[in-house]
């Protein structure tokens, strides 16, 4: 007996059975029948005025739509949104606009970033990572009306959306023009950051990254001051602050810096009362490895110090940290072939060690591979431009090879990153005196004499050195101590 025959809907996908998708191609029919004919009953002209209607449009309201998605991605994801720093006539003068200035502000907080994450796990503050979330944020929002954008993802999603504002001033002194940025963040109206400088722009967005580093991180904020500005007295100062309480899980990172700053004052017996403390708050602490191996070395125990060494990379076999250490003891004790197999390692582990860089350098000088060293210094600035104990050392190393006018550039960059240290003004003020530019000369080592007899003690490897600029020095010890920049 045959089968029933199909019904009528059984031909077709379900979906089909339905009449709606027949209304649905009769609009669209009906829509393309009416714009066929307003565009054959419409002139050209009318139609170009359309045209351009239309890019108008499209040219106004589509980046802002993009910004304000763009911006509310920002906010449910990191919780944080920054607006642009007003800015004065004089900045914008200069190319710093609004929004310029506020990126230059997240590129060095950015560059913080960084380094205060390869020294240290990510820093809460509240429910935000404020740094971290800072440091991600590529597009501020600009003068857009953020308050709507908060009140609806707080009242939808239940998320608290700090907002940061702030704003640079200038204001003249003594003859001078200061400027100065401010940054708070609501709710709460906290302050964030409150720096002054004299150095201009770029001087400014420098500091104000680190002190907003400061607020929230004194420890790495101190290890920044003390390794890469040579400012221990900030540094101990910072040391302090952490070990006074309010910062959860700093005190190890302070009392390990602590004993860095012990050694290279010579007090060895602080140096590992500090190291053994730091141990004793935690004892898988690696950074107290590399420490302690440094405090061995200078109590003459070589073995011992090498056996630390070797621990911290059995603990972090991946951190350049872990075989920096270990290659800066390997060249003391005089095993120089290893200990520039472990600089090596270090830049494979990452490319960006800035010590990697300077050590790699110190190791293969040592061993007379002199070539090599000027080799690796010069990668160094290539991957690192930024690093003005890099452009310091590479200017040093053009001027040991006799290539005074070369060196004069990189050692200018690090003065212009870093004015105030001591040992960039010491190198600059040798290198303009050796080209003949007695002015620019006399001008820093008037500077130098000047901190001098202020009472301010010189690291030992420069002292010498400055000794010999002081003798030199032609102005009066009134002069300002910040000379003008001396960079042509």
């Amino acid at each position: 007996m045959p089968s029933d025959p199909p019904l009528n809907h059984e031909f077709f996908p379900a979906e089909d059975a339905s009449p709606a998708p027949n209304a649905k191609r009769r609009l669209h029919t009906r829509t393309k029948e009416y714009l066929k004919v307003q565009i054959r009953n419409r002139t050209a002209a009318e139609l170009a005025l359309f045209a351009k209607g239309l890019a108008v449009a499209l040219v106004t309201i589509v980046p802002t739509i993009l910004t304000v998605i763009v911006i509310s991605k920002a906010m449910v994801e990191n919780g944080i949104v920054m607006t642009a720093l007003r800015v004065p006539q004089s900045f914008e003068a200069a190319g710093y606009t609004s929004d310029t200035a506020t990126q230059r502000l997240l590129d060095e907080i950015a560059a913080l970033n960084r380094k205060s994450n390869a020294a240290k796990p990510k820093t809460v503050l509240g429910d935000t990572q404020l740094i971290d979330a800072l440091s991600s944020i590529e597009t501020p929002a600009g003068n857009l009306d953020l308050k709507s954008f908060q009140s609806l993802i707080q009242r939808v999603l239940g998320k608290t959306i700090i907002q940061i504002s702030g704003e640079i001033t200038t204001r003249k002194e003594d003859g001078k023009e200061l400027t100065r940025l401010r940054l708070r963040q609501t709710p709460g109206r906290e302050s964030l950051i409150d720096v002054e400088t004299a150095q201009g722009a770029e001087d400014l967005f420098k500091k104000a990254a680190l002190n907003l580093l400061e607020h929230i991180d004194p420890e790495i904020a101190a290890g920044i001051y003390f390794r890469e500005y040579g400012d221990e007295e900030s540094a101990m100062r910072l040391t302090a602050v952490a070990l006074a309480g309010g910062h959860p899980d700093a005190e190890k990172y302070a009392l390990n810096l602590r004993a860095y700053i012990y050694l290279g004052r010579g007090q060895i017996d602080q140096a590992m009362a500090a190291s053994d403390s730091a141990r004793a708050m935690d004892p898988d602490f690696v950074a107290v490895d590399y420490a302690k191996a440094f405090v061995l070395l200078a109590q003459k125990r070589p073995e011992e110090a090498l056996e630390s060494a070797k621990r911290g990379v059995d603990r972090a076999p991946d951190s350049d940290n872990s075989y920096n250490s270990l290659g800066i003891v390997l060249n003391a004790i005089g095993r120089k072939d290893e200990a520039i197999e472990a600089h090596k390692m270090a830049l494979r582990k990452n490319n960006r060690s800035i010590v990697g860089y300077r050590r790699l350098a110190i190791s293969l000088r040592d061993a007379g591979r002199s070539k090599e060293a000027s080799e690796a210094l010069l990668t160094g600035v290539a991957m690192v431009p930024s690093s003005a104990m890099l452009q310091s050392d590479y200017g040093e190393d053009l001027q040991r090879q006799g290539r005074n006018y070369e060196a004069l550039g990189s050692l200018r960059k690090a003065y212009e990153m870093q004015p105030d240290n001591i040992r960039f003004q010491v190198g600059l003020a040798e290198a303009e005196f050796g080209q003949g530019h007695a002015a620019d000369g006399s001008r820093l080592s008037t500077i130098i004499k000047n901190r001098v007899s202020n009472g301010e003690k010189l690291p030992a490897n420069i002292k010498q050195r400055a000794d010999k600029l002081i003798s030199r020095a032609t102005a009066p010890d009134s002069e300002a101590v910040t000379p003008p920049n001396p960079a042509r």
